[in-house]
């Protein structure tokens, strides 16, 4: 528990670059079209990763493309990803509540290669999974809820300052929800950001579909729709990888 704690709070803050700076108040949304669910599964189940996985690494890709296209430096980023620390098949609780915690997830942005990116993600999560961070992140947080605001304050900015993007991934129902007796065709979700994070990128499945919804800070990132485009252009080319050849190599090295 000690070493997850300081190994959050002795965390390296990302440098400044073209989705990494101070960011203002003014936001700008964008969102994918629906991706099919059943598609990255099959991406996945082929590479031995998870649904989450492969998104994350085809944003990673995204990220690269869009810091190469503005001649950004290309390195590594945090990305903050919140963890449920409570079993998927727990009863909810008769009180409710959230139980999440949160993980620093290095992506693998200055990483060549889709297929290396997702191999790159697929470990990092997997030892994420097996150490205690989330657990420890989320007595931070509880922590922080019982200090003078100003203390609050500070603790948010040091550990937002750590970051570049927010991440969260939520399964929606598989079947179909209803609205005043009208079928709900797709639903679009932004998670909102804080302190020194400058972009939100969250996933959402529903029916068999996800849908990627970006809001970003628009002083740094005023095209959001430029990020997702690639993440879908990442996707497809996850999608075409030939499974014959899982020792590294992609066809696409970019």
């Amino acid at each position: 528990g000690g070493r997850s704690g300081l190994r959050i709070l002795l965390t390296p803050a990302d440098a400044a670059s073209a989705i990494k700076g101070d960011p203002g108040v003014s936001r700008r949304v964008a969102w994918s079209g629906a991706l099919s669910l059943p598609e990255i599964k099959h991406v996945a189940h082929a590479h031995h990763a998870t649904v989450n996985d492969v998104l994350l690494a085809a944003m990673s890709g995204a990220l690269r493309h869009y810091l190469q296209d503005r001649g950004s430096p290309v390195t590594e980023i945090q990305a903050m990803v919140p963890f449920n620390l409570r079993p998927l098949d727990e009863p909810i609780p008769r009180d409710l509540g959230n139980k999440f915690g949160f993980v620093f997830l290095p992506l693998p942005v200055g990483t060549t290669g889709s297929y290396r990116r997702l191999v790159e993600v697929n470990k990092r999560m997997r030892e994420i999974k097996h150490s205690r961070d989330g657990a420890v992140s989320y007595g931070l947080v509880s922590m922080m809820g019982l200090t003078p605001e100003p203390i609050e304050r500070r603790v948010v900015d040091a550990l937002t300052a750590k970051g570049t993007a927010v991440m969260s991934n939520v399964p929606g129902p598989s079947e179909p929800v209803y609205l005043a007796g009208t079928p709900v065709r797709t639903v679009l979700v932004w998670a909102p950001t804080s302190g020194h994070i400058g972009i939100s990128v969250s996933i959402f499945s529903y029916r068999g579909e996800v849908t990627v919804g970006l809001m970003t800070d628009a002083a740094l990132v005023p095209d959001p729709e430029q990020i997702v485009i690639r993440l879908e252009q990442e996707l497809q080319t996850l999608a075409a990888l030939d499974t014959s050849h899982r020792g590294g190599r992609s066809r696409r090295r970019a």
